[in-house]
């Protein structure tokens, strides 16, 4: 369990002794001295933790933050509706060298270029590939092998994008042709007619909103718990407050990893339309107090089990390290990053 997701409204991290505690009073006004009204929802020893999410109306005190930044845990928070707000990340890794590296490969055309070309070329390949084992249940579908084809066409021309804007060109086209099709995978309760946001007017796209936004933080606490600036990115321009380099990252995973787990909750009734509500901050719709623990409890056995048509018995939180690992290699120019590839 590298990600602890705290979510229960009122819920308060703590330290006890060397151990990461999440307690909930059980009656505020209740007799008693406070910590026999404490009601102990987890107890995790630090070792084990990377990240620790704070979701909607939770606390953490200075004592658990500072034993965080200690054992090296980063500390994200988000709002109720899955909103990103925030990440305390602790002291850098001592890599200057990598910073300087990935500044100077950033800035050269030439460079980024190539490495952006894989990140979309591998997203291609996966958006193929979870559509291919959709049609194997759905031969009756033609549009299922329509949007196949003309993603492993799309994917034979990346090397022609001359520059980092006709390939973003690219990469949303082909976004378009996927979603077209991978709404035919949805059989539950909870449809998809295609993908908005901004905000997700629908249940299917705030399940797909909220896990890229939970990947993509993952991506870059690992990124810069390495050295890297997860804001300076070879393939998404440099935006403020956006981590381009994470989402460079995130092209290939959104695919085998997001989708196919919303794909999974939502076709076993996992989430039905009641898990959800009107968001009355931003429009749309958002999960409810049920919905996001009924979420996280799937969103964290996903994670932990192995992820098919990658490799055997090796789970997602893995694979995002290795993934990291593997850009570290490329950018000291030890070897060329491979993608994750969907068999």
């Amino acid at each position: 369990m590298p990600t602890l997701y705290v979510t229960e409204p009122g819920a308060v991290v703590r330290r006890s002794a060397g151990s990461i505690v999440v307690t909930v009073d059980k009656d505020l006004d209740g007799p008693g001295p406070e910590p026999e009204r404490r009601h102990r929802l987890i107890e995790v020893e630090p070792h084990r933790l990377e990240l620790i999410s704070l979701v909607g109306r939770v606390h953490i005190t200075s004592d658990a933050t500072q034993l965080c930044l200690e054992q090296g845990i980063a500390v994200a928070w988000f709002r109720a509706n899955g909103d990103f707000v925030g990440r305390l990340v602790p002291e850098l890794s001592r890599t200057a060298d990598l910073r300087l590296a990935q500044f100077r490969m950033a800035d050269n055309d030439q460079q980024a270029l190539p490495l952006a070309q894989t990140f979309v070329s591998a997203k291609l390949h996966n958006a193929a590939g979870v559509l291919t084992a959709l049609r194997s249940n759905r031969r009756g579908e033609p549009a299922l092998g329509r949007a196949i084809g003309e993603l492993k066409a799309m994917a034979e021309t990346i090397s022609e994008a001359s520059n980092r804007e006709v390939l973003m060109g690219f990469e949303g086209d082909a976004a378009r042709r996927y979603f077209a099709g991978l709404r035919l995978g949805f059989t539950g309760d909870i449809d998809f007619t295609g993908r908005a946001r901004r905000p997700p007017p629908d249940p299917a796209n705030a399940l797909l909103s909220f896990g890229y936004v939970l990947l993509g933080n993952a991506l870059s606490s690992l990124l810069e718990a390495r050295g890297f600036d997860p804001y300076l990115g070879f393939m998404h321009t440099v935006r403020s407050g956006r981590p381009s380099l994470a989402l460079d990252m995130l092209e290939e995973l959104r695919h085998p990893v997001v989708d196919r787990f919303v794909l999974r909750v939502c076709n076993l009734r996992q989430l039905r339309p009641g898990h959800f509500e009107s968001d009355p901050e931003r429009g749309g719709v958002r999960l409810t107090r049920d919905g996001l623990r009924t979420f996280f409890r799937a969103w964290e056995a996903f994670m932990d089990a192995p992820l098919p048509g990658i490799e055997a018995d090796v789970p997602p939180e893995d694979l995002l390290r290795r993934q990291a690992d593997r850009l570290v290699a490329h950018v000291r120019g030890h070897e060329p990053y491979r993608p994750l590839l969907l068999d």
